[in-house]
């Protein structure tokens, strides 16, 4: 019974990351933790998130944009093996804050008037922005939509935002499985649920591009920000025990 409210979970939260441009590790990782037990949600979601972005890439293969993807690739590869290796030695309760911040400050770069952010992104910034956002992905699992801000700055479409920010995290997330498998976190069980997850996550995202292709760039700009902020308020609810210690030791 479990399984199945984890499966009919994953379809919605997947239909929804296609339309918000990611996040659904942040969405999943509560369920996924009930199921399998927290140790094995972060191998768990790099398994079902690779299978979707898999799906991502074949429906918006086309849209990619291959600069990006260039800069993005041996960065992803590097930052995505040390998180890994760190997986097991450090606590990620800090880190989570602190991108949960990160996350809710999109809101005050957002700029209505002109649908952008208000810095401007070039190509070669996403080398470093993806070494640092894989290792994060790498140590805690998952970090949600946190490069988004950056892709919709540097100006690409919808689909090409979704088409690349796969492309990308298929190679995240194979460096991560490989990682975790080699640390020995990959057991058999890991492996059923990722792969189930991961089947019901690529029907999902098929439903979310036909709901995708009825919607504006503005519409999606301004909803990929609010997703970006709620993760940034989910990321800083699930840690607020750890919270509440920091303001009681001050």
């Amino acid at each position: 019974m479990q399984l199945i409210l984890v499966l009919l979970g994953a379809f919605v939260v997947f239909i929804l990351s296609t339309l918000t441009g990611g996040g659904a590790s942040l969405l999943l990782m509560p369920l996924v933790a009930v199921v399998v037990g927290v140790k094995a949600v972060a191998p768990v979601m790099a398994i079902s998130i690779g299978m979707s972005s898999t799906s991502k890439v074949f429906f918006f293969w086309r849209f990619i944009d291959w600069k990006l993807f260039v800069w993005l690739f041996p960065s992803t590869i590097v930052g995505s093996i040390i998180g890994a290796r760190m997986f097991a030695a450090l606590s990620s309760d800090f880190l989570q804050i602190l991108i949960g911040l990160l996350l809710l400050s999109t809101i005050f770069q957002w700029n209505k008037k002109e649908t952008k952010t208000g810095f401007k992104v070039k190509a070669w910034h996403f080398a470093p922005m993806g070494l640092v956002v894989s290792f994060l992905s790498g140590l805690i699992g998952g970090v949600g939509p946190l490069m988004n801000s950056a892709y919709l700055n540097y100006g690409i479409s919808k689909e090409s935002l979704l088409g690349t920010r796969s492309a990308n995290a298929i190679i995240l997330h194979i460096t991560k499985i490989i990682s975790y498998a080699y640390y020995g976190y990959v057991t058999g069980e890991v492996l059923k649920f990722g792969i189930l997850i991961g089947i019901s996550s690529m029907i999902a995202v098929y439903f979310g591009k036909l709901i995708l292709a009825k919607i504006s760039e503005l519409f999606f700009r301004k909803i990929v920000v609010a997703s970006m902020v709620a993760s940034g308020v989910l990321m800083l609810w699930k840690n607020k025990d750890y919270i509440e210690e920091m303001i009681a030791a001050i």
